[in-house]
């Protein structure tokens, strides 16, 4: 588990009827992480509940302008709901001519984009799912296929592997730490290098700005992995933050400087971990792993 180092304006005491203590440590004082949305207990790390809301009174407004900026008109249109159904007429009749037969048929018949589009929300729902994705993934996700079905950037290019890019596209956005490989375990009928090109694709026909993933947020993952301590956790995060000051990561797997750090984190604490165990936990070789170790090695005694 990782403990988190908050500042008073992100973390806030937490007085709930529903969570008292952290069911790890039993600690009362827990911690409320306004930024992330997550619940935390100071003492030992454990995040107790996440993507909690926010059920306290907002600010007041005084002006004509605050009060139009503050107010709701309703729940907003999902993206995932844009699909609507046609009317099915009844052709039972023997009345019916075959001519009205023949315009019914291609009243109920879907468009080729509809058809598309209803096949990707599908598919996008059910990796979301899959992968425990909150709802704006989904819905982000869903936007960005009808940005490309506009722009008709599918042609001649796999739906599933943009399925895969929109959704990765989507987490990088709402900057929830998902990987490539993590979406492609749950897709078939693509691969890992078809999603990584509908990704480029992607980000540069419609000119996206995604922010920069940042590994510390994928650590506590492997470190659960891996079922080490929040102590090697803490110290495992200071050793990746190094590894992004003194050495070039840009274009290199984030997850190989994980490993590494974990690795050097296990041995320093004391909680021995074998090369092969972080290389598996990482889904790495472990060529990789020494050659990040070596690469942290040098840059700190150059340093």
């Amino acid at each position: 588990m990782m403990q988190h180092n908050l500042t008073t304006e992100d973390a806030t005491p937490l007085h709930s009827r529903m969570i008292t203590c952290c069911p790890e440590c039993g600690c009362r004082n827990l911690v409320k992480d306004n930024h992330r949305g997550e619940i935390i207990c100071p003492e030992c790390g454990v995040v107790v509940e996440e993507q909690s809301f926010d059920f306290s009174q907002e600010k007041r407004a005084f002006t004509a302008e605050e009060i139009e900026s503050r107010r709701h008109n309703g729940s907003p249109i999902s993206a995932l709901s844009d699909i609507t159904w046609t009317t099915v007429i009844k052709t039972s009749d023997k009345n019916t001519s075959a001519q009205l037969k023949r315009a019914v048929k291609w009243q109920t018949r879907l468009s080729w984009e509809k058809k598309n589009f209803l096949i990707a929300v599908n598919e996008i729902k059910r990796i979301c799912t899959n992968l425990s994705l909150p709802r704006v993934v989904a819905e982000t996700s869903a936007k960005l296929y009808k940005k490309v079905q506009k722009k008709n950037i599918l042609r001649g290019r796999s739906i599933n592997g943009f399925v895969g890019a929109c959704v990765y596209c989507a987490c990088r956005i709402n900057k929830i730490p998902r990987s490539v490989v993590e979406i492609y375990e749950q897709m078939q009928f693509t691969t890992n290098r078809d999603i990584r090109l509908c990704y480029r694709v992607l980000v540069n026909e419609l000119s996206i700005k995604v922010p920069k993933l940042n590994p510390v947020q994928l650590l506590p993952r492997y470190a659960s992995m891996l079922k080490v301590s929040a102590m090697v956790t803490s110290h495992a995060e200071r050793i990746l933050k190094d590894f992004l000051r003194c050495l070039r990561t840009a274009g290199k797997d984030p997850k190989g400087y994980i490993a590494a750090s974990l690795y050097l984190a296990c041995k320093e604490m004391g909680e021995h971990r074998a090369q092969k165990q972080v290389a598996g936990a990482c889904s790495i070789t472990e060529v990789t792993l020494r050659s990040r170790i070596k690469e942290y090695v040098s840059a700190k005694q150059d340093a």
